[in-house]
């Protein structure tokens, strides 16, 4: 799933993308990435907080909730 937004005439744009990958074990491995482009992407991207914490916490939330442990 990819979630996409951004500036008129592409001066920024973030994309999300969230990646479920199956195993050959049967489980699956969970990935998310945020990647920023455009013209001003240098300078909006140093003012963006690190959002790795907040990532984090996310899938870790996600894998109990898939696993039945919420």
């Amino acid at each position: 799933m990819v979630w996409t937004g951004g500036m008129p005439l592409g001066l920024f744009t973030g994309e999300r993308t969230f990646t479920l990958t199956p195993t050959s074990d049967g489980s699956v491995t969970f990935a998310m990435r945020e990647i920023y482009t455009g013209l001003l992407a240098s300078l909006i991207g140093r003012s963006i907080p690190d959002l790795q914490p907040a990532f984090d916490e996310f899938a870790l939330a996600l894998k109990r909730k898939a696993e039945g442990r919420s």
